[in-house]
Formats: C-alpha cells, sequence, structure tokens
C-alpha cells in the first residue's frame, strides 16, 4: 500500500535531502506577502542534525519529551525536524505565553519534557520573570530558542534506532470538548495517512501548497508541513495573523505561487467571500488550484457553495473544495470527499427518529437540512456507526462515528484510562477495537456524513438539535459577528432542557453602548427569537449577548462548549453586555483617552494587562482578538480615505506603535476639520 518504501518521517526528510539537496522545501513569507525565507530540503537536514547533536548534549535520549512553542516559520520546522532527529517526542502548543494556564502547564505535568524550545520572548520570560511559585515547574528544564541551539557550540549527532512503530510526536487535541490530551502520534500512523491523502488530494511529486493554519495544530502539521515533504513539494506559508487581518493573502499566494493544494477550516471560506471586492477578485487566477480539504469543524453546504460560487469566474474548479472528517486520533484526515456535494433531507425525521430521508430541494427552509458529504472510507480503514446498544447500524440511520484502521493513533500519552475509553471501543460482533470521535453520523451510498457533536447535542420536548446548526444560522443577522454565535442547553429548575444562545456584537456597534443597548438590542433580540423560530420550531429561553472574543475556542476556531457553558453558567466571564430573559442588564463605557481606550480594549479582548513595549503577537494574543482590537479602534478613531489600521498594523507593531498612529491620524482628522 505504501507508496514511499521509507518507514519513518526521519527516514522520509533525510532520502528528500539526499534527492533534492537544493530542492525548496519552505518559503515562509515573513510580512504574509513579498519578504521571503526559504529552507531546502538539505538546509532542513542540517539543521535538524544540529538541532538533534543539542537535544543529545543536554542529556535527552529518544522517548524523552521536549516543549515546542513557536509560531509558523522557519525556526518551528527546524526545531521541531530537530526532535524527530534525536528520537525525542515534540509536545507542540500554542506560542503564546498567557495561555500557559490552559495549556503549557497542563501539558508540563502530563509530559514531564526535559527541554523546552520558543522564541526569544518567552525564553526571557521564562529565565527572568517568572513568577515565583511557578518557578519549580520549569527549573528543570533546558530552555533554548532555535537560534541559540543553531549557532552555539557544534555537537556530534548520533543518529538513534527510530522504529515505524515509534511515537513520532506529541498531538494535544483541542479541547473543543473536554480536557485536551497528548495524542501519541506514531511515525506508520503519520505515513499511511499521507498514503491515503496523496491519492485523496490529488497530490504529485513537486506541488507547491498554500498554508497559513498554525504548524502545532494537527491540520496545519500533518497535512501542510509533512504532506508537503510526503511529495516532495514546497509549503508556501505565512503566519495566521496574516491571514485573519487580511484574507486575500491566502488566495493571491496561491495565483503568485501557483499553488495546487492548501487546507483550511469554513471560516477561511467566508472570510475570502467578505472581504475580497470584485476588483480584488478580477485579479484572481485561481486555475492552478486543484484541491483543497475543508474540515476541523462541521461544514456547512450553503456557505461553501457560496465561495464555489462567488470564485468561479476566477477559474475556481468545482471539484477543488474537498470537505473531510478527520481528528488529531487518525493523525488528520479519515474520508476525504472528491468534490462538494450534500443531501437534502427531511430535519424532523432525522432530528426526531434518526433516520434519513432524502427531500426535494424546494423543500421550505425549516423542514430540511444540508447533510455534506464528507466522503468513503480510506483503503484498509473502516467507519461503522454504532447505536447506544453497540450494534452496528445500517445506511441512513444516525449513530455514533467509530473508526478502525493505520492511520488511528496509539492512544494518549500517559493516561490508559482516556485511552481505554476513546481507543478500544468494541462493536457487537466484530473483535477490532474503534475509535470514538464522539461525533454522530450515517453512513449513505459508502460516504459519510456528520450530524452533530454527542456531547453538546440539545435535547427538547424529545428532539435533537445539534448546536452548530443553530450557530451557523445567527450569524446571518448583521449585527453579529461571524463565527461568534454558541448554542448549548441548560437545564430549568432540573427537569427540562432549554435553549440558551451566546451572541458576539461586532465592536463598531459597541462605540455608542447606551445607544446599542437602549435601542439596537431590543430589535435585534426579536430579530433572533424569529430566526431561530423560523428555522428550528423553538424558542431561545434565554439570549447572552456578548462582546467580540468572549466565546472560548480552541486554537483552531472551534468552540469549546463544555468550558464556555460552564463559564456562562457560572457567571465567571467577562464581555457580558445583556442577558435577556424578560430584560436587559445594561453596562456603562466611560469616557477616555486613546491610550487609555486601547489599554481597556485589549484587557477586555485579551483578558490580560497590556504590555506597551512588546509586539503584540508575541505578548500571547490570538489572531482573531487581534481582528476584533483593530476593528474596533477603527471604528471609534475614524481614519481618512487613504488610511487604514489594518494595513498599518503589522507582526512588528507593539500597542504603543498603534497607539501612536492612533494620535497622529487623529490630529491630522481634527486638522483638516
Amino acid at each position: 500500500m505504501t507508496y514511499r518504501t521509507e518507514k519513518t518521517i526521519v527516514e522520509l526528510a533525510r532520502q528528500r535531502a539526499k534527492e533534492h539537496h537544493e530542492r525548496k522545501y519552505i518559503t515562509f513569507l515573513v510580512n504574509g506577502e513579498d519578504e521571503e525565507t526559504h529552507l531546502s530540503y538539505g538546509q532542513l537536514d542540517h539543521s535538524a542534525c544540529q538541532i538533534a547533536a543539542w537535544l543529545q548534549n543536554q542529556g535527552l535520549a529518544k522517548g524523552d519529551r521536549v516543549i515546542v512553542m513557536l509560531p509558523n516559520g522557519i525556526e518551528f520546522i527546524q526545531a521541531f525536524y530537530g526532535c524527530l532527529y534525536a528520537g525525542v517526542l515534540p509536545v507542540l502548543l500554542p506560542h503564546q505565553m498567557h495561555a500557559y494556564r490552559e495549556s503549557l502547564l497542563p501539558a508540563l505535568i502530563a509530559t514531564t519534557p526535559k527541554a523546552l524550545i520558543a522564541n526569544p520572548q518567552v525564553i526571557d520570560f521564562l529565565r527572568t520573570r517568572l513568577p515565583e511559585d511557578l518557578r519549580p515547574h520549569f527549573e528543570t528544564l533546558s530552555l533554548a530558542t532555535p537560534h541559540e541551539m543553531l549557532t552555539g557550540p557544534s555537537f556530534s549527532y548520533t543518529a538513534p534506532a527510530i522504529s515505524t512503530n515509534d511515537v513520532a510526536y506529541l498531538q494535544f487535541s483541542s479541547g473543543s470538548t473536554g480536557e485536551p490530551k497528548g495524542v501519541q502520534v506514531g511515525h506508520s500512523n503519520v505515513l499511511d495517512n499521507m498514503e491515503q491523502a496523496y491519492s485523496a488530494m490529488e497530490w504529485e511529486e513537486g506541488n507547491k501548497t498554500a498554508l497559513w493554519l498554525p504548524l502545532f495544530h494537527d491540520f496545519g502539521l500533518a497535512a501542510g508541513l509533512i504532506g508537503s515533504l510526503y511529495h516532495g513539494g514546497t509549503l508556501i506559508l505565512m503566519t495566521t495573523v496574516h491571514f485573519v487581518l487580511k484574507p486575500q493573502r491566502w488566495l493571491q499566494m496561491i495565483v503568485k505561487y501557483q499553488c495546487a493544494h492548501s487546507f483550511a477550516p469554513p471560516f477561511a471560506f467566508d472570510a475570502c467571500v467578505r472581504n475580497i471586492n470584485d476588483e480584488e477578485k478580477s485579479q484572481l487566477n485561481l486555475s492552478c488550484w486543484k484541491s483543497v480539504v475543508i474540515g476541523s469543524e462541521p461544514v456547512h453546504y450553503t456557505a461553501t457553495k457560496t465561495f464555489n460560487d462567488y470564485f468561479a469566474a476566477c477559474g475556481l474548479k468545482p471539484n477543488v473544495v474537498r470537505p473531510g472528517f478527520g481528528m488529531a486520533e487518525t493523525v488528520i484526515m479519515f474520508s476525504v470527499s472528491p468534490m462538494l456535494s450534500a443531501l437534502c433531507v427531511d430535519r424532523h425525521l432525522l432530528e426526531k427518529e434518526g433516520m434519513l430521508k432524502v427531500v426535494d430541494d424546494s423543500t421550505p427552509i425549516e423542514d430540511k437540512k444540508y447533510l455534506v458529504n464528507l466522503g468513503p472510507e480510506m483503503n484498509d480503514h473502516t467507519i461503522k456507526i454504532k447505536d447506544s446498544n453497540g450494534d452496528a447500524l445500517p445506511e441512513g440511520r444516525v449513530g455514533e462515528i467509530l473508526l478502525t484502521g493505520p492511520s488511528v493513533c496509539m492512544g494518549y500519552y500517559n493516561n490508559p484510562q482516556a485511552t481505554e475509553a476513546t481507543f478500544r471501543n468494541k462493536i457487537n460482533n466484530d473483535d477490532r477495537h474503534y475509535l470514538s470521535t464522539g461525533d454522530l453520523g450515517l453512513m449513505w451510498n459508502g460516504n459519510l456524513f456528520f450530524s452533530g457533536r454527542i456531547k453538546d447535542i440539545i435535547i427538547i420536548r424529545g428532539r435533537n438539535y445539534y448546536p452548530h446548526d443553530i450557530e451557523f444560522v445567527i450569524p446571518k443577522l448583521q449585527e453579529v459577528v461571524p463565527e461568534g454565535a454558541m448554542a448549548y442547553a441548560s437545564f430549568k429548575d432540573e427537569k427540562a432542557e432549554e435553549l440558551v444562545l451566546a451572541i458576539e456584537i461586532k465592536a463598531e456597534l459597541l462605540k455608542e453602548l447606551d445607544s446599542f443597548l437602549k435601542n439596537s438590542l431590543p430589535e435585534l433580540d426579536q430579530n433572533v427569537i424569529k430566526l431561530i423560530g423560523e428555522h428550528f420550531q423553538i424558542f431561545p429561553a434565554k439570549r447572552l449577548y456578548l462582546r467580540p472574543g468572549t466565546i472560548k475556542k480552541t486554537s483552531s476556531g472551534k468552540i469549546k462548549h463544555q468550558l464556555s457553558k460552564e463559564l456562562f453558567e457560572q457567571g465567571e466571564f467577562q464581555g457580558l453586555l445583556a442577558c435577556l430573559t424578560e430584560g436587559e442588564l445594561p453596562l456603562e463605557e466611560a469616557s477616555t483617552g486613546i491610550k487609555e481606550t486601547v489599554a481597556q480594549l485589549f484587557k477586555k479582548f485579551a483578558k490580560q494587562d497590556p504590555i506597551f513595549d512588546k509586539p503584540v503577537v508575541d505578548l500571547g494574543v490570538d489572531s482573531m482578538i487581534i481582528m476584533f482590537l483593530l476593528e474596533e479602534l477603527q471604528e471609534k478613531y475614524p481614519a481618512p480615505e487613504e488610511e487604514d489600521v489594518f494595513e498599518f498594523f503589522s507582526e512588528n507593531s507593539t500597542l504603543q506603535d498603534l497607539i501612536d498612529w492612533l494620535e497622529k491620524i487623529q490630529s491630522l482628522h481634527v486638522m483638516s476639520v
């Protein structure tokens, strides 16, 4: 089955360096557009050996763990492969230091690493400014930046004996449905999964791939970075921040570098439609694009079709966008559809009885639902749908999605209980072990269709409602932040579930907060109730109206339903504008100067105190939070037409730079008046 003869990722990388020493493996767009740095296959091999030798000199041996906290860039790639070459297990985490209590400390406790590799800002913090109570967690770690490892004293590298059955790295799951856990991803798992992708994505030797997804996340790491290694191609890479600030950079990158492949979650396609105007669209020729897997969260048919239709005039072929299903526990992909397609089904029968009935597209919107085709099971892999009694269900019946095959990973690191519960599931009259996905779906004509998450299902009056369906509809209202709605169930008097909606309001509407709460919110609330009633025939008993960025999300943009629900129900969160059942809960906003406003907004969105003299992206700020901050500042401090805060802001901008720019713009505005 295996296309490549190599049995480990390290063997594959070293063979690539031997065969294609000068071929570019990475082209990193430093500014998201035209400033390039490069890494060839030969340079990758050389730097990986250096970093591996450094780790070995520090006393690390095969199987030890190393925390890697780096943003997208050449250094992340060098550090990741350096760990693989040394046979140690990279533990991949977000590079933002502010998230240490949510991701770093739990990972330290779970994996007991011996080293930590990060950027200079994080290393400096850990060496010189770490709070006293946290020092015991870090005092035994070897700390270094990739630059220090590559430019310091050179050491001799001894290649360890690495087997195809060895663990390659620990991929921490996103935690959208619970506590993050370290997935043990084996070399054989990765190469088997890449072989499946080779066929499903129509990879060819030397193809180019466009990527902005974070490399510490499974979608970016496995599909983008390792996938490019597998087919001997070039990865054109930029940061997630650069995409979020200007989504057109993604498609422009594909055109400029003639990329054949890419990967992205659903919100990216919507962002392109919303942000790329007709003039910019006229300059795009997307005929080079062969495939883009859309996944990481539920795929909505109408929104994705809008993307296809909008860019069809640019040469985008209808079979380029390919919905897929997968998770960190399966490396990344487990099924991929050859193109966007969907079943139009009877919503009531599906949600009440868990049964499929195909209906005509002309069916009223409240009576139908589109299920996106996620493709067939891969070669040598099996997808089963199981009922609550442990029996395999026939096609057309909704149940839990279970998976088995060589892409299924080796369990959770140092967590046998969770491994048993997730990786060791059985189906009646079947001796194989299956991976429990926690998702509901069905098979139809040999293809997989997703219908919802088991833990997040809302059951009202005996009917199942899936949060992602409700969350997709609410942002149709213009006041709501895209991807800014969450639906969950809350028990009333411990007897019956009621629907609760958490809705983030666009920042520009909150400039005059009192006016919004008194004049705009009542009408918006009625529109929300009407919209949900028309689509789902249910009444949202409680509506939480929130500031942008309040809903907790994973690094890939998926809503953390369980965590957010817990915070909302306990009242342990900031950002509430109003909680409506019968009335409103107004808040006041003080009149402040530019510096105070920037500081307040930063603290409100980022949930941390501002540091004015360091680049904002190094303060641990999520890219979506940066976008919300800039949007609100742009609305609060209007600039002349030729000036744009998004054009001014860069990856190196500090909060003080932003304040200085806003003060300059405002002074020019006053002078012109």
